[in-house]
């Protein structure tokens, strides 16, 4: 059940991420730097996805980045750009680790984390879109973003 359910919500991040892709309208928000750090229990947190998801009013799609090893992010749209839309977001942070306790490393067209037997390590109120509790509003010109997760 836990399986199925973890495939819902990554299939819904992922359909998140393209409810944004330009219609060839020309009409795609202006887009600001937005960065930030992620801790896991007091450590920076590499290997962690985190997706802001427009709310409200917030013109756009989704943006997205990942953490390096320090736990540091920027996001950029899923058109590529750098940068988020300025409005309020709800955000996902999601780290799929394999049996071993290895990062799940997904590639174009192989297989999703579920097929391959990864496990997400963040609790729902962090990974899963529609139980996420971390919430941002991003700023007219930007600016820095961090999270403090908990395993607990």
């Amino acid at each position: 059940m836990q399986r199925v359910a973890s495939a819902i919500v990554f299939c819904g991040l992922f359909l998140a991420v393209l409810a944004g892709c330009d219609s060839g309208t020309g009409d795609l928000p202006e887009l600001v730097p937005v960065s930030g750090a992620v801790t896991l229990d007091g450590a920076p947190a590499a290997g962690v996805n985190v997706t802001f998801i427009p709310i409200g009013s917030t013109a756009g799609g989704a943006s997205y980045g990942a953490t390096d090893a320090g736990g540091k992010y920027e996001l950029k749209s899923n058109d590529g750009r750098p940068g988020a839309a300025v409005g309020e977001f709800k955000v996902v942070c999601s780290k799929w680790v394999m049996p071993d306790g290895s990062d799940y490393v997904g590639v174009p067209g192989g297989p999703s984390p579920m097929e391959a037997g990864a496990k997400e390590k963040l609790p729902p109120k962090f990974s899963e879109e529609n139980a996420t509790t971390l919430k941002a509003s991003v700023p007219a010109g930007g600016g820095t973003i961090d999270f403090d997760l908990t395993t607990k």
